[in-house]
């Protein structure tokens, strides 16, 4: 069995990002993840980025060294960073996901309650939990 691992973190924006500097990040991780096989979802919402990160260790505690240095945003609270036998949103879709609506924020909540047997299912779905409330994202 193939042995994956998982980054995931919060993290509030700075306060001088905009709307084209966070279009900017959506369209750039997603073309960089897609490219590097990482799985996941990127979403940002009442000043904050949350993030999982599946995919190769190596690359992944690359990528995250980069990610925590990024002054686009500060005070990161990691969630998890460990190895795992079964990545959430491996089958999800082939690409990495920008959740941009509470439409796609919605399909995502859907697809961990449908996943539930696998426990990091169960505890995301808790963090998105507040996101799920807002009316609106990005």
């Amino acid at each position: 069995m193939k042995l994956y691992y998982t980054i995931c973190y919060l993290s509030k924006t700075s306060e001088n990002l905009s709307d084209e500097d966070i279009t900017n990040i959506f369209e750039y991780s997603k073309e960089r993840n897609d490219e590097c096989d990482v799985s996941g979802i990127l979403l940002h919402s009442i000043g904050n980025f949350f993030q999982v990160l599946e995919g190769n260790e190596k690359h992944l505690k690359e990528l995250y060294e980069k990610i925590k240095k990024d002054d686009r945003h500060g005070e990161i609270f990691e969630v998890y960073n460990k190895p795992t036998a079964h990545p959430v949103f491996l089958h999800y879709s082939s690409k990495f996901n920008i959740v941009k609506t509470t439409q796609d924020l919605e399909s995502i909540n859907q697809y961990l309650q449908d996943n539930r047997e696998i426990s990091t299912s169960k505890k995301l779905e808790r963090l998105l939990a507040p996101f799920l409330m807002m009316e609106e994202l990005y």
